[in-house]
């Protein structure tokens, strides 16, 4: 259903189909404002549109032994 349905109809002076029109009219706006709400608080629920959450790896500190021979070439 269109407006220019709409508009028609109630030149016409059919109210039972101008009533019609405008209600699937105004069904079909509300679904769409409806769905288009419910994936705004999904995206806010559960962050990012990706199905795969991100984890970030550990880092792993590994202490690094220092030798006389490391010692003796920082002094060179």
């Amino acid at each position: 259903m269109s407006t220019k349905e709409l508009i028609d109809n109630i030149k016409k002076g059919d109210a039972q189909k101008s009533n019609n029109t405008f209600n699937s009219i105004m069904h079909d706006k509300i679904m769409s404002a409806l769905d288009n709400q419910k994936q705004e608080v999904a995206s806010k629920l559960y962050g990012a549109s990706d199905d795969a959450p991100t984890v970030e790896e550990p880092t792993v500190e590994t202490e690094v032994e220092t030798t006389g021979e490391q010692e003796a070439d920082a002094n060179v």
